[in-house]
């Protein structure tokens, strides 16, 4: 599972930008670089704390914590502390209000599939067949429209569980290219997959079909990628 656990750099040094870190060991620490201390994942901002934050495996599972980091963690727009944070497929971490961004990815793992979102909320356990509305089950990798199944192939899931995870939050053409293709990475740890725009389009075009008066919600960011609006 090793192997399809890694981070990649969203924001932070030029040259370490669109860069993934395999996790392989049970434990990487975030920081600033500095003579006599070299972080696992360093960066040369003097807003981010000499130890700033941690990644451990746990088990089967990866959490996150803040060391005390004079600017802070955040993952997904929500402060952490010293208490380790669960992360999944997808979360963003944000070092020292967004000077440093990362994006963690659990490929192939049960990581991706361990929590649910809906949309209309769902108050009660009532089967979602007697929803209206659109419901997205992530868990079980299902799409309801009005009650009806939708099918979606698997990278047209693949893609809506990005957007959707990271609702309200422009995702790039890059992240998009490495979570959705990553089989058809060159050079595993510097290159972004062999995916062109128009190919991302596309994809996005049949998705947006199958969603019906829903598709709406991928937003377009212009030179950018894309986005999932609530």
């Amino acid at each position: 599972m090793e192997d399809g656990v890694y981070v990649l750099i969203k924001k932070g040094d030029p040259e370490l930008v669109q860069k993934r870190q395999f996790l392989r060991r049970d434990e990487y620490t975030i920081g600033r670089r500095g003579s006599q201390l070299a972080p696992d994942i360093a960066f040369s901002s003097p807003y981010v704390s000499r130890r700033h934050a941690v990644i451990r495996k746990i088990g089967n599972r990866y959490t996150i914590s803040d060391l005390e980091s004079k600017h802070g963690t955040e993952v997904n727009g929500t402060p952490i502390r010293q208490t380790p944070q669960p992360l999944f497929h997808g979360d963003l971490i944000s070092l020292a209000k967004g000077v440093v961004e990362l994006v963690f990815f659990a490929e192939g793992s049960e990581l991706d599939v361990t929590r649910e979102f809906s949309f209309p909320l769902l108050q009660s356990t009532v089967p979602v067949a007697v929803s209206s509305g659109l419901v997205i089950n992530l868990e079980r990798r299902e799409i309801r429209l009005d009650g009806a199944r939708i099918p979606l192939t698997g990278k047209d899931m693949d893609l809506l569980t990005l957007l959707y995870q990271r609702a309200n939050q422009a995702v790039s053409y890059e992240e998009i290219m490495v979570s959705i293709w990553p089989e058809r990475m060159v050079h595993a740890e510097t290159s972004v997959p062999d995916v062109g725009r128009a190919e991302i389009n596309a994809l996005v075009y049949r998705l947006r079909k199958r969603l019906g008066k829903y598709g709406k919600k991928i937003t377009t960011i212009p030179r950018f990628g894309y986005m999932w609006e609530e």
